[in-house]
């Protein structure tokens, strides 16, 4: 028998011990005088009341469930018990008298009306097998009434028995679900911790849909001038939809966020402001949880479901205490979305700063840094460290800041003096680097990008592995574009002219290893500025 779920075998042994015993009476002749008419015929029913006793001891049932499996098993239990009655002597035997209450005991409906119900139909076996031996009247009424009553008092002792019980069961059932609640938040906060804010921000929505049981959601968050931005996103499917999206603010979106309280509609879809916020996904049961920091909402959590009936309290409590714990961490990835791309801009402004000052290299730092990418992504290096790569290789020239215009615009060969005024870029580079805190990351490549991997190079000749990977790389990219582009002394040569001279200084001034990958991330994969430039000369 099961019990929400819960699965109760003390039916099954109870019966079990009394069908033994039962046999054992059978078997030693208790009472003197039993006598077995037919041993054969005997056997068969005992292994047939095992066998009917399973579906009733297994069968699951809830409370006010009559499932109609259980019955038929308990009714073949009756009847094969007046069989054994009538094999084994008749209206006194103990067996009958022992395993009747144990099954009314063991029978489901659990209240006195089924009791009764049990125990009359245990009394009417009973009364049948006994007028099939010709048991008088006056013996058999008796037992009989005294079988109804026991099945009366049986049904509400399991009656009381089930309403002292069930609180602490529905206090267990609460207590598992807030241990299981806690468990999965505790969860979601370790598989966020090391994720971006895209990452952070499916997972939160992914967890967030099991708690709830809902079918689809999202994650938005307000941007800089107040418009909520879909930062994950899934459909009616489960499957994730493009982020990045604005969302229209008004409607329950814009009195979630307002209030910094939930909101909560039953029909979504018949509702324009929630349509404003849902679009073409249908929605029935909805409810948008704001996410908030210090008490002021930065944006907010929506779930759907397309089905009836609103979210349970413990699965709107559960949702509102992920979300509270999962707030900081996206406000976290936040701030440091936002410091990155604030770095960036600002390399992009001192790299734009250097090619006005020599207009010969415009546009030579984004298509390094281009280059340095795909090498370092085809790598599989970390996307921190990648970002690292795309910043040195937009700053790798930013030493030239401090060499004289008319040394960097001069047209035709550069004097010794001269060679030796440039090639003090790489350090003049680092150093200033090294005095802004959040470059100063980057100024070991820019110190490095003109080492060679023979020790040909400068500022300090080192040699293969002792140039860092991001100076190798970037030194890759610097080499191709500088052989792509034009200079005043000569015009730039074709891809397939740079990819052989790659090959030639291959081992010399550039890592080999790298040049493989370059090469033929050029044959099989270029970058976009790349393809175009390929599709113009093979034209």
């Amino acid at each position: 028998m099961r019990s929400e779920g819960r699965v109760e075998w003390w039916p099954l042994h109870v019966r079990a011990l009394i069908a033994l015993f039962g046999l054992s009476v059978v078997l030693v002749g208790v009472p003197a005088g039993t006598t077995v008419k037919s041993p054969l015929t005997l056997a068969a029913l005992l292994v047939l009341l095992v066998a009917a006793g399973l579906p009733g001891a297994l069968t699951p049932a809830r409370t006010g469930e009559f499932p109609l499996a259980r019955h038929s098993g308990v009714a073949l239990e009756l009847l094969i018990v007046s069989f054994i009655v009538f094999e084994t002597g008749g209206a006194t035997s103990f067996f009958y008298f022992l395993y009747v209450p144990a099954l009314m005991l063991a029978t489901p409906g659990r209240g006195i009306a089924m009791g009764a119900v049990t125990g009359a139909a245990s009394a009417v076996g009973y009364a049948v097998a006994a007028a099939a031996q010709g048991a008088v009247g006056t013996v058999v009424l008796p037992r009989a009434a005294l079988l109804i009553l026991a099945g009366v008092l049986l049904g509400l002792i399991e009656e009381r028995r089930r309403a002292s019980a069930a609180p602490l069961a529905r206090g267990y059932e609460m207590l598992a679900r807030e241990v299981n609640a806690a468990a999965e938040q505790r969860a979601a906060l370790a598989s966020m911790a090391p994720l971006d804010l895209a990452g952070r921000a499916r997972q939160f929505l992914e967890r967030a849909l099991r708690l709830a049981d809902a079918q689809w959601g999202l994650v938005a968050m307000l941007d800089d001038d107040g418009r909520p931005v879909v930062e994950a996103r899934t459909g009616t499917d489960g499957r994730p939809r493009p982020a990045g999206v604005s969302l229209a603010l008004g409607g329950a979106l814009a009195t979630a966020l307002r209030s910094g309280a939930s909101q909560m509609v039953l029909d979504a879809d018949k509702d324009a402001d929630w349509v404003s916020v849902f679009g073409e996904d249908p929605a029935r049961c909805a409810v948008v949880i704001p996410l908030s920091a210090q008490g002021v909402p930065f944006g907010a959590l929506v779930l759907a479901r397309d089905g009836p009936g609103p979210l349970s309290d413990e699965q709107m409590a559960a949702a509102r205490a992920l979300t509270e714990m999962t707030a900081p961490l996206l406000r976290d990835a936040r701030a440091v979305a936002q410091s990155s791309e604030f770095l960036l801009n600002t390399v992009k402004a001192l790299a734009a700063a250097l090619e006005a000052k020599d207009p010969y290299t415009l546009g030579h730092s984004q298509r390094v840094a281009t280059c340095a990418v795909a090498i370092a992504s085809d790598l599989g290096l970390p996307a921190d460290e990648i970002d690292r790569i795309r910043w040195a290789s937009l700053l790798h020239d930013i030493g030239k800041i401090a060499i004289p215009e008319h040394v960097l615009r001069k047209r035709g060969p550069l004097s010794d003096e001269e060679r030796a005024l440039m090639n003090q870029h790489p350090e003049r580079g680092a150093s200033i680097m090294r005095d802004v805190t959040l470059f100063r990351p980057l100024a070991d490549d820019i110190r490095s990008h003109q080492e060679a991997y023979d020790g040909s190079g400068y500022p300090d000749g080192l040699v293969g592995n002792e140039i860092p990977l991001g100076a190798r790389i970037i030194r890759v990219g610097d080499t191709f574009d500088a052989v792509t582009s034009n200079r005043s002394y000569r015009p730039g040569r074709t891809v397939e002219q740079a990819m052989a001279e790659l090959s030639r200084e291959a081992g010399t001034t550039l890592d080999p290893a790298l040049v493989d990958v370059f090469l033929r991330i050029l044959r099989e994969k270029p970058p976009f500025e790349i393809q175009l430039r390929l599709w113009r000369e093979r034209s």
